[in-house]
């Protein structure tokens, strides 16, 4: 396993840096396709979501609640409501658990845990990811949790054999029939533990076009733990300098409101 990789501790670890801006991310009901539609950003004191410029194109997407104009820009000092009440709140007796699930410290800024947990809740449309950073050089990483698993047979028999800082592959999977770029994660000792996420498939594409990217398992959940949170792997690597995968806001200047 690559060295760099070797020592990332199960929980509280060094990806888990505070996360300043978020892609918003809507699923066709019908379809059960996911686009991007929106930025949410942590702008100093202030929260600011904006619309992706390809939002008002994405077929059957309506404006969120509360957020009913595409080309404006909106802040707050507080997050909104339609994303804060995806937090879970910290009262409970089992915030502490569901940190450590998430690998993060229970302190942790409200953007790092919509987008390591995704913020999605059962019966709704709307999740979200960290847009992964990249250096002015092109050099990126990022972490995630893999999609899928529950899709994988004998799952479970396959993450007993893997352990936290192992090295992990990618394989592409062009006959895949739910989506031809989907990228399989491949545990050290050769076995299918899940999937790459949709949304990020273009960025790890990206990435395995311009470098040789080094993978990891950074961690390794309980049977416990929700299905989607069970695996969450590190990818080290290197895109096009100025690479942006979302494309633009469709405003700039955001006003309180």
């Amino acid at each position: 396993m690559p060295d760099s990789l070797a020592t990332l501790p199960h929980a509280h670890d060094a990806d888990s840096t505070t996360a300043t801006e978020l892609i918003v991310a809507w699923q066709n009901p019908h379809t059960r396709a996911i686009r991007p539609v929106g930025r949410l950003t942590s702008d100093g004191p202030d929260y600011v979501f904006s619309y992706l410029s390809s939002a008002p194109e994405v077929a059957g997407f309506r404006p969120i609640i509360g957020f009913p104009h595409f080309h404006r820009a909106y802040r707050s000092p507080t997050l909104f409501p339609v994303f804060s009440q995806r937090l879970m709140s910290a009262t409970r007796p089992d915030f502490a658990w569901y940190s450590d699930i998430l690998g993060l410290p229970v302190d942790a800024a409200p953007l790092t845990v919509l987008g390591r947990s995704t913020g999605r809740r059962e019966g709704d449309s709307l999740m979200f990811i960290p847009n992964p950073p990249v250096a002015p050089d092109g050099k990126s990483t990022s972490t995630f949790f893999v999609h899928g698993l529950r899709h994988v047979a004998h799952a479970e028999a396959h993450l007993a054999l893997c352990a936290e800082g192992d090295a992990a592959t990618l394989r592409a999977e062009p006959d895949n029939p739910v989506n031809p770029r989907a990228l399989l994660v491949i545990s050290d000792a050769g076995h299918r533990i899940g999937w790459v996420p949709d949304l990020l498939l273009d960025y790890v594409h990206a990435m395995r076009e311009h470098s040789s990217p080094r993978v990891a398992i950074a961690q390794i959940n309980p049977p416990t733990a929700p299905p989607n949170l069970r695996l969450r792997i590190t990818i080290h690597g290197a895109v096009t300098p100025g690479f942006e995968m979302f494309g633009s806001p469709t405003a700039g200047v955001a006003a309180r409101g």
